[in-house]
């Protein structure tokens, strides 16, 4: 059931897993939410051919629970990670059963997470979902902030703002960012495997970036597969995505090794540039950024979208308090709470990514042993793998509000 068209409490710019995330998180509360989301109902409602997909760790699973939302039900678990560097001796594997956990997370596509989500929402009353709506400029007066989805202007206490990367209302508030261009394009794409993976999420590391083989759900027919992720440089990328299918599988089968055994089909692939994003503040008149609209990261450990529930889980609890409390949810003193919250957790993972990728990008000889053995002594001192499995369940950076100022 929808809500009544009254200006509502609250509206968030995009449906995708963080705004929807958000907007079910808010759903059980008196607030009236207005979801913009600028695709059309038809497109979510149809299946992704890329099959694009995402890590959701143990403890955004877990956030996700929270909401109603089963996420054993629609992804496949990893419960291992196998991560080594090229051809030489170092390597490591992070187990769930070492940490006394099921799995680390789950391998979930990005368009059922969506509708997964859009379709609780739809039950609440007090949700609205409006598809195929374009949030244009956004202008606060007093305590409220004004947006324009090309049909009506309306006003909210609050913005939130979750976009995506090249956010257009970022960019109307004047929000700066840093970025740093990583001259790389991930290929991605769904790949058949002759053996199973066995819930194990595979990353090889080679001069020209890493290549990850993630658990995936089986063919119609119960065939494995395994969705792809391969950073390249730019050169190479635009190499690869040019090859026929049966010549791209060979390339792939000589890159990533034969761990998987025969990789013998593919489904459609697409390449995107990889950079790294942070917003130089997340808030401005009651409007705030959460999710890829504030920060993005290099995907090779898969802590983006991660990041983002983080966020929403973050705001969801700062608004839920302020309006059970009946105090003004979208001034500036709690945004600024959610953002000396969040910004910690996540330009530590921006810093980790980016030190991890230009780490495994150097071939410098002393650096490359240096490295190897780092992962080998790791592989063998059980307390820190047993931190490092908190951090890929995304144990490691959960919200910590600091006291009310």
């Amino acid at each position: 059931m929808l809500a009544s068209e009254q200006e509502p409490d609250i509206i968030i710019a995009g449906g995708g897993m963080v705004g929807a995330a958000l907007g079910l998180a808010l759903s059980d509360s008196l607030l009236q939410i207005r979801l913009a989301e600028a695709r059309p109902l038809h497109l979510i409602e149809q299946p992704d051919p890329l099959e694009r997909a995402s890590l959701i760790a143990e403890g955004s699973a877990r956030f996700l629970q929270t909401l109603g939302t089963d996420i054993g039900r629609i992804g496949t678990p990893v419960k291992r990670m196998r991560v080594w560097d090229d051809d030489h001796f170092g390597g490591i594997q992070l187990d769930a059963e070492e940490a006394g956990a099921a799995q680390l997370g789950f391998i979930v596509e990005n368009r059922r997470l969506e509708q997964t989500l859009h379709q609780a929402l739809a039950t609440r009353s007090n949700a609205t979902l409006a598809y195929g709506a374009r949030l244009r400029s956004a202008q606060p007066r007093g305590d409220e902030i004004g947006v324009d989805d090309g049909d009506r202007h309306w006003r909210t206490r609050l913005l939130a703002i979750a976009e995506g990367r090249e956010s257009g209302l970022r960019q109307a508030l004047g929000i700066p960012t840093l970025r740093s261009n990583y001259e790389q394009q991930g290929i991605i794409a769904t790949v058949w495997t002759e053996r199973p993976h066995g819930n194990t999420a595979f990353q090889r590391f080679l001069p020209t970036g890493p290549i990850a083989m993630l658990p995936f759900s089986p063919a119609p027919d119960g065939s494995p597969r395994c969705s792809l992720v391969w950073s390249a440089r730019d050169s190479r990328a635009r190499a690869l995505m040019a090859l026929e299918d049966e010549t791209f599988l060979r390339e792939l089968q000589l890159a990533f090794g034969p761990v998987l055994g025969r990789l013998y089909r593919i489904g459609p692939r697409a390449a995107f540039p990889l950079s790294a994003l942070h917003a130089r503040s997340y808030i401005d008149e009651r409007s705030v950024l959460l999710g890829d609209s504030a920060h993005g990261v290099h995907p090779l450990a898969g802590l983006g979208v991660n990041l983002g529930l983080r966020d929403a889980e973050c705001l969801a609890d700062l608004v839920r308090e302020a309006a059970r409390r009946g105090e003004d949810w979208g001034r500036r003193e709690l945004l600024r709470r959610y953002e000396v919250t969040r910004r910690p957790d996540n330009l530590a993972t921006l810093a980790a990514t980016d030190s991890f990728h230009r780490l495994f990008s150097n071939r410098i000889r002393p650096l490359a042993w240096l490295r190897n053995a780092g992962m080998l002594a790791t592989q063998l001192t059980p307390p820190l793998k047993r931190v490092l499995i908190r951090q890929a369940m995304g144990l490691g950076g959960r919200n910590h509000l600091p006291e009310k100022a």
